[in-house]
């Protein structure tokens, strides 16, 4: 007798088949089947261990263990790979149809999108991503059985049949709306205080942090007389929002605030060693006012100075980060490309999806080693930026 197992961890055919034997293999089993995980000639890939020698794996062909069995043999996506599926099988069943459970995300996103707490634009922005997500895991399931149950090739058909299939009947569902009517209801969610806009927001941050209002996570020391000092001191102190739980990850806060002039969430915490920092989100752009950027600042990050008087962290999207001095053959093509949108417009929405296409010689300059606290001027900015560097 072979048993098949649908799972694919590692040694779970040496686990099962050592458990049979020690238990006195009522069955008589002689070898136990697992799931490999990728796609083998035949069918889905298997590894096999003997019980009379669990300990010893070896590649096991599904042509060949169906040819022994007499029949082809089903097989379960990994998202509908069920127990209860697997055991109510029988040979000559059609493939089930059903509805693929789900995730966590889902779950906590569908949790949100009930809350009446929350107004509809935040309900409808969640139930959209809550959507998203169950379109995905569904076309994955799809996909997997596309791949594993391929009739064949050549005029060799694979012995392998789905167990189950996804239960598409409302698929795919809307997931796509006015992506400001979106940002709007997301940005409800970061200022609220209820758990579960807590919940969806991490949600968010991992699935598609372009909806959020924030730029990248950034943390600096607390240092008394730096610049950052003196953006500090304009922080309001305030309850914490759905945005700074986030922000604060599994950190323990001291304090929580706001900047008044970006509404960027702020937060101290202890970093390592013991050590005050502050953590905080990047924002994305800055309150112009007539103003134009008269300096930028190396600290940490990249600060700036503008020319009505006040400091803030350079905009920086949620995937990058803003860097300077020798990056081992990288280059810090992304501060170029923040410093020469703000030289033109302080205001600016910073767009880095082409970062590497920035000034050749404002990346010049940024890929030079300089200390904390450096400061180059707007006219060492510019003339950079009109000057690329000579090959040598």
């Amino acid at each position: 007798m072979i048993r098949l197992v649908h799972c694919d961890d590692s040694k779970a055919a040496t686990d099962v088949a050592s458990a049979i034997a020690s238990s006195g293999n009522k069955d008589g089993v002689t070898a136990v089947c697992a799931l490999y995980g990728d796609m083998g000639f035949g069918g889905p890939a298997l590894v096999a261990a003997d019980t009379a020698h669990p300990g010893i794996e070896y590649e096991a062909g599904w042509g060949d263990v169906a040819a022994y069995v007499g029949q082809a043999m089903p097989w379960w996506p990994d998202l509908l790979r069920l127990s209860h599926l697997i055991r109510e099988w029988k040979p000559g069943a059609q493939a089930a149809v059903v509805k693929v459970p789900p995730n966590d995300n889902e779950r906590n996103l569908r949790r949100a999108a009930a809350n009446e707490v929350f107004d509809v634009t935040s309900r409808v922005a969640v139930t959209g991503m809550a959507n998203s997500i169950r379109n995905n895991r569904i076309d994955n399931a799809n996909h997997e059985i596309e791949i594993f149950c391929k009739e064949g090739y050549g005029d060799t058909p694979n012995q392998v049949v789905p167990g189950a299939v996804p239960d598409t009947s409302h698929h795919p569902l809307p997931c796509d709306g006015d992506r400001e009517a979106l940002k709007a209801g997301w940005l409800g969610l970061a200022l609220h205080t209820h758990p579960d806009a807590v919940a969806a927001l991490e949600v968010a941050v991992g699935r598609e942090p372009d909806l959020l209002p924030f730029g990248a996570v950034t943390e600096i020391p607390v240092q008394q007389g730096t610049i950052s000092d003196r953006w500090t001191h304009r922080l309001t102190m305030c309850d914490p929002t759905a945005a700074h739980a986030v922000l604060a990850q599994d950190t323990k806060p001291e304090a929580f605030f706001t900047d008044p002039l970006t509404d960027m969430p702020v937060l101290r915490t202890l970093g390592d060693g013991g050590k005050q920092v502050w953590r905080f989100y990047a924002p994305l752009s800055l309150p112009a006012g007539g103003a134009e950027l008269a300096a930028v600042v190396l600290h940490h990050t990249l600060w700036v100075l503008t020319s009505d008087g006040h400091v803030h962290p350079a905009p920086c999207t949620p995937a990058e980060h803003l860097w300077w001095g020798d990056g081992w053959g990288d280059r810090p093509s992304e501060a170029a490309a923040v410093v020469h949108q703000l030289l033109d417009d302080l205001g600016a929405t910073v767009d880095l999806h082409k970062h590497w296409d920035a000034p050749k010689g404002l990346t010049a300059l940024f890929n030079e080693e300089r200390k904390q606290g450096a400061e180059l001027t707007r006219a060492a900015l510019l003339h950079a930026r009109m000057t690329p560097p000579r090959t040598r």
